[in-house]
C-alpha cells in the first residue's frame, strides 16, 4: 500500500466547507442501509473491503465493525484527515488519491472480497474514459467472483422528468436551523450543474435566509444503461438492480437511486 506521501494529486473537497456529511443523519442512515451491506458482505469469499470515495468514513468504519480489513479513498485531503481522526486504531486505513489510479494507490498488493462506490460518487467522474479506467483498476483490485456495489441518483429519471433539485435537509447547528439546498441545472449529453448550498433560516429575523455557502459541482449523469454496459465491458457481471438501499425494485422512471451488484468475472 502506498503512504500518503505518494498519493497522486488530491484536492480539496467541493463539499467540504458546506459540512456535507453533518448534513446525512448517520445512525439512521446506516441503520437503513445495513440489511443491503451486511447481505454483500455475508456473500463476499474475504472479509476485505474497499471503499472508493469513502468520505469521512462513516461507511468504512461500520464495514470495520462488521470484522472486515478496510480501505477507504477519497480524493480530499481534508476529509480523509478528518476520517483519520474520527478513526481509532488502524482499521480502517484512509488514503487520499484519485479512484482513477487504483492501480498506483494501491501498489498491486491488494486483493479485496468487496468494494463499495456509495453516496453518488462516480457520476464525479465525467467521461467514459475515466469511467472505463476505474472499472477496470477496480476488477484488478478484486478477488475472482468479488462483488461490487454501486449506488449513484436515478439520472434516468432525473432528466427524464426534468428534475432541478433534491430533497431539503434540516438540522440544527449552534442553535440555529440549518438548509441544506441541493440545485441542478441539466445540460445536454448528460451533463450536470450541481450546486450544492447551506442556509442559515431564522424567521424571526428581518433578513429570514442567510446564504452559507454555495458550490458549483460539475458531474455527468450516467444513467442504468451506461453503466451496466461499462461493467460488463470491463471485467463483471451484473447481479442484481435496486431502487434503493433497501432492495426495493428498479424503475428507471420512478426510483430515486439506482443501485448496481455487480461481481467480478470469474474468467475473461
Amino acid at each position: 500500500m502506498k503512504s500518503n506521501e505518494d498519493e497522486l494529486s488530491p484536492v480539496e473537497n467541493p463539499y467540504s466547507r458546506l459540512n456535507y456529511r453533518r448534513m446525512v443523519a448517520w445512525p439512521k442512515r446506516l441503520e437503513r442501509e445495513a440489511p443491503l451491506l451486511k447481505e454483500v458482505l455475508s456473500l463476499s469469499s474475504h472479509p476485505s473491503v474497499l471503499d472508493l470515495g469513502c468520505g469521512t468514513g462513516e461507511h468504512a468504519r461500520y464495514f470495520a465493525d462488521q470484522g472486515c480489513e478496510v480501505v477507504g479513498i477519497d480524493r480530499s485531503i481534508a476529509v480523509i484527515e478528518e476520517a483519520i481522526r474520527e478513526t481509532p486504531g488502524d482499521n480502517p486505513g484512509f488514503f487520499s488519491g484519485d479512484i482513477r489510479h487504483l492501480d498506483t494507490i494501491l501498489n498491486g498488493e491488494e486483493s479485496f472480497g468487496a468494494a463499495f462506490c456509495l453516496g453518488n460518487t462516480l457520476v464525479h467522474l465525467t467521461t467514459e474514459e475515466d469511467v472505463i479506467r476505474t472499472l477496470q483498476g477496480l476488477s484488478r483490485s478484486l478477488r475472482y467472483d468479488g462483488l461490487f456495489l454501486l449506488q449513484v441518483l436515478n439520472y434516468h429519471r432525473i432528466f427524464e422528468q426534468g428534475i432541478r433539485y433534491l430533497p431539503l435537509n434540516f438540522t440544527s447547528q449552534s442553535g440555529h436551523e440549518i438548509v441544506f439546498l441541493r440545485l441542478m441545472e441539466l445540460g445536454s449529453n448528460g451533463r450536470v450543474v450541481f450546486c450544492p448550498t447551506t442556509l442559515r433560516f431564522d424567521p424571526s429575523s428581518e433578513c429570514p435566509v442567510e446564504v452559507i455557502q454555495s458550490r458549483r459541482v460539475e458531474l455527468r449523469g450516467w444513467r442504468h444503461e451506461e453503466l451496466k454496459r461499462f461493467l460488463l465491458e470491463n471485467g463483471f457481471e451484473i447481479v442484481n438492480l435496486f431502487g434503493d438501499m433497501e432492495k426495493g425494485e428498479f424503475d428507471p422512471d420512478q426510483s430515486s437511486d439506482l443501485i448496481i451488484l455487480a461481481r467480478r468475472k470469474t474468467t475473461s
